[in-house]
């Protein structure tokens, strides 16, 4: 009796920490999706992961002023931007 005892709670504890060491599927692709999008919407991964620590040099200080205090304004209001926001050169340079 006292074998079948011990055999029992040895097979009891071989089950919990084999339960313990094991993962699940889920569990190994848990944050998968969410590390897929954000990834995805990086222009330049080689920027996102090497930040460059100096300020942007150039642009028109006005123009990049009125971008960002028209988007403060109109964020919650799609429907009433007209334009496209195009931060950089218009002329493509």
């Amino acid at each position: 009796m006292k074998t079948q005892f011990a055999l029992t709670g040895l097979a009891a504890t071989a089950l919990f920490l084999f339960g313990c060491v094991t993962t699940t599927q889920t569990e190994r692709e848990f944050g998968d999706s969410v590390r897929a999008v954000s990834t995805s919407q990086i222009h330049d991964l080689g920027a996102a992961q090497y930040p460059k620590n100096e300020a942007i040099l150039g642009g028109n200080a006005d123009r990049l002023s009125k971008v960002v205090r028209s988007h403060a304004e109109n964020v919650g209001e799609a429907q009433q931007v007209k334009e496209a926001v195009v931060v950089g050169s218009p002329s493509g340079n």
